[in-house]
């Protein structure tokens, strides 16, 4: 290799369904949709002027959030069309096609897209989705010397973006870090106290705490993109019919019917003795084939772990009975916030232990149903608010839990407050700040992206 000749990023497995595309401008440069992303997502690179296929005006005013998950490329955007301000999500594509190819339009994740972005024109006789369309090619090509060679997709979403001038940037310039923690702990703990309130009134109208920690646990496990129809699923299975199964199998046989989740024939991944013996759970069970539940799930792009299918393994081992777990955890010694963490972990993985038998082999060799990150997760968001309902002090139990994984809404409100070159360890080890971060970040910035110059954190002076 030549001297300072580009180095060729090796991309995400994820994004190996995306054709490399070439284009006679860019002089034999091979680039695919991570490329436009880049450009989307990067003041120094995305046009200023841009407009839609209509001509109508496009301001841009929030790229959104750079979405590292199944679903839209861009999460809450703020955009002036036409001299309107909308907010959604942004959706990019190589080829405006690609929209019906990808299969979006029957997806209930993509409901929010405000704009499709695109490089070249539609195809003669396409017709794209009844959604503002940019085309990128012109603009970008009318710049002089522009070549994709310049793009270095592995440096983003944040190592070459640029620190944008933002208020509460300003506000925290030079504050200790001490007291930039105790603001996530006060965001933390106003979370905690709405989140408690919320569940509280939902055990109140079910008459079942049980019943709240089984909807609200099945949500966390389905993550961010399948939180939906794990909650549809708890509506038409109740945890008392659940429990009522004999053994594991039958438990997962009867979450995958009702989920319209059973193994098709033949279907990728799922052996046939395997798909056997779950179908024949499923009448041993009763559990019809829900067909028309399955268009309610993302599957495509999501990773092994975080599969329905694999999922589902775990909830059938933590719910053997409507209320064990919960009067497990609710039984913990909370003198000890510390130990109350390690003890509660332990005590999912105990209620856990068996699921990893449940699973498609080729999932299970993958990672366990359910991991520790996950678990953290729904102590986080499930468990300690349902048990700061009756007590005053379950913020300490936050404070001593590891945080969880790190994902696209907390990065992206860590790096708006704190910028590009903090250190991630005055939040990432308490699930207390890191629920700070997704505090702030629903409360301000996703609520209002496109008011930063006048956002109220900034007035209140954090």
């Amino acid at each position: 290799m030549a001297p300072g000749a580009p180095i060729a990023p090796r991309l995400p497995a994820c994004l190996g369904r995306f054709d490399a595309a070439r284009e006679p401008e860019t002089a034999g440069v091979s680039w695919n949709e991570r490329h436009l992303q880049c450009i989307w997502a990067d003041a120094r690179l995305r046009p200023a002027a841009l407009s839609t296929t209509g001509g109508r005006p496009v301001r841009v005013l929030d790229p959104g959030a750079w979405n590292g998950g199944p679903g839209p490329d861009f999460l809450g955007a703020a955009l002036e069309i036409g001299g309107e301000p909308r907010r959604g999500d942004v959706e990019i594509h190589v080829r405006p096609g690609d929209w019906a190819a990808h299969g979006h339009s029957a997806d209930p994740a993509y409901a929010n897209v405000a704009l499709h972005v695109a490089w070249f024109p539609p195809a003669p006789g396409e017709t794209p989705p009844d959604i503002p369309l940019v085309l990128l090619r012109d603009a970008m090509l009318d710049r002089p010397g522009f070549s994709f060679d310049q793009i270095d997709p592995a440096a983003y979403p944040r190592l070459a973006r640029p620190d944008l001038d933002r208020p509460c940037r300003d506000a925290l310039a030079g504050v200790p870090p001490a007291e930039v923690a105790a603001l996530l702990v006060r965001a933390g703990r106003q979370r905690l106290a709405r989140k408690s309130r919320a569940l509280a009134a939902k055990a109140e109208r079910a008459g079942s705490r049980a019943a709240v920690f089984y909807k609200e646990t099945l949500a966390a496990l389905g993550w961010r993109p399948n939180a939906a129809p794990m909650r549809a699923l708890a509506r038409a299975l109740p945890p008392e019919e659940l429990a009522a199964a004999p053994d594991d199998l039958s438990r997962y046989a009867l979450l995958l019917g009702r989920a319209g989740l059973l193994p098709e024939e033949g279907a990728r991944g799922c052996p046939a003795d395997w798909a056997a013996r779950v179908w024949a759970a499923a009448f041993r069970a009763g559990a019809s084939h829900a067909a028309d539940a399955r268009a309610g799930w993302i599957l495509a792009g999501v990773r092994p772990a975080n599969h329905p299918r694999v999922r589902l393994a775990a909830a059938a081992a933590l719910f053997r009975t409507p209320d064990g777990l919960l009067r497990a955890l609710e039984a913990l010694p909370r003198g000890d916030a510390k130990a109350w963490a390690r003890a509660a972990e332990r005590t999912f993985a105990d209620a856990a232990r068996g699921a990893e038998a449940l699973p498609p082999p080729a999932a299970a060799r993958r990672g366990a149903p359910l991991g520790a990150e996950r678990v953290r997760a729904i102590l986080a968001s499930v468990v300690v608010p349902l048990l700061a309902s009756d007590d005053a002090d379950a913020w300490r139990l936050l404070d001593e839990l590891p945080g969880e994984a790190i994902g696209a809404p907390m990065k992206e409100m860590a790096f708006r407050l704190l910028g590009a070159d903090h250190n991630p360890a005055l939040y990432a080890s308490r699930a207390l700040r890191t629920q700070g971060l997704l505090e702030l970040w629903d409360a301000y910035c996703s609520a209002s992206p496109e008011a930063c110059r006048t956002c109220p954190l900034v007035r209140a002076r954090l």
